[in-house]
């Protein structure tokens, strides 16, 4: 017969938060979320200034945008990452959608020049109209989304 014994370390973390001196999880998260709102500026003058990178690729040649293609992934990457902290979900959303398709470029070698330069498009048309998840942003993105999937790239 064998002998099974479950070991339980010993949780610290718990002993301190269940102190009387220590903030709730609540209170944690609220002030992590009065933090986040504080830097939104920050984050806002942030993604702007990535989307600029961005937006020169916009307007390069195919050669040189496909050369290219792995910065364009990497200040995507950056923006989709932040941008919801700002209120720029959607500008996120497309963003990441770009640094999935040079993603799927990277591990499938399959090149959508014309889906590409629409995300493009379209990051530059939802940033304009302020960034934010509305009516209109949804339809975008799940038109992108579907262009995603017809031409193959995994999210």
């Amino acid at each position: 017969m064998t002998v099974v014994r479950i070991f339980t370390p010993e949780n610290r973390l718990a002993e301190i938060l269940q102190s009387l001196e220590a903030p709730t999880a609540q209170e944690l998260i609220a002030d992590a979320e009065t933090r986040v709102t504080a830097l939104g500026d920050a984050i806002r003058a942030y993604v702007a200034e990535k989307l600029e990178e961005i937006r020169v690729f916009a307007e390069q040649g195919e050669e040189e945008l496909f050369a290219e293609c792995r910065t364009l992934g990497g200040a995507a990457l950056d923006v989709a990452e932040v941008a919801g902290a700002a209120g720029m979900e959607a500008v996120g959303e497309v963003a990441r959608g770009i640094s999935a398709m040079v993603d799927n470029l990277v591990t499938s070698g399959v090149w959508h020049t014309d889906a590409l330069r629409l995300h493009l498009d379209a990051l530059a048309l939802v940033n304009r109209a302020g960034g934010g998840l509305d009516e209109e942003s949804e339809v975008i993105l799940g038109r992108l989304r579907g262009m995603r999937e017809a031409v193959g790239v995994v999210e």
